[in-house]
């Protein structure tokens, strides 16, 4: 694996140990649109659902679909040895924001100083692979 594959292979990762942590608390209010159309044209309680117990195993398929190609895109245009330096520059951009913040906002998502370092050592063990030879 080139570095470019170890960094998607580490941000889809992380992204899916992110959604394993938010998604179960995520609840629609029933007042909503979303919460309206599910009591009135699905006939689901929107009070008792829980979306990661019914959709959370297409977390990782969904990850692997939809991120992995937009990341190859543009890491397209970055040579391979300069995506470790790069990655890790961001994921320490990450931490310093957290740790001045308190949080990162992530695409509305506020994640706290655990999620970021919980990046930055996935990205760490990823890169520091070494391959086995038989």
């Amino acid at each position: 694996m080139n570095d470019k594959d170890l960094l998607i292979a580490g941000v889809g990762e992380w992204l899916s140990k992110v959604a394993q942590s938010i998604l179960p608390q995520v609840n629609i209010p029933p007042t909503s649109s979303v919460g309206k159309m599910m009591s009135g044209f699905l006939g689901i309680n929107p009070s008792s659902y829980n979306l990661w117990a019914e959709l959370g195993f297409l977390i990782t398929p969904t990850i692997t679909s939809f991120v992995e190609p937009a990341m190859r895109k543009y890491l397209a245009s970055i040579p391979d040895e300069q995506v470790k330096a790069m990655a890790m520059s961001y994921a320490d951009a990450m931490l310093k924001q957290v740790q001045e913040k308190g949080y990162i906002n992530f695409f509305g998502v506020q994640l706290g100083a655990n999620a970021v370092e919980g990046l930055k050592s996935i990205l760490q063990n990823k890169f520091n692979q070494t391959s086995i030879t038989l």
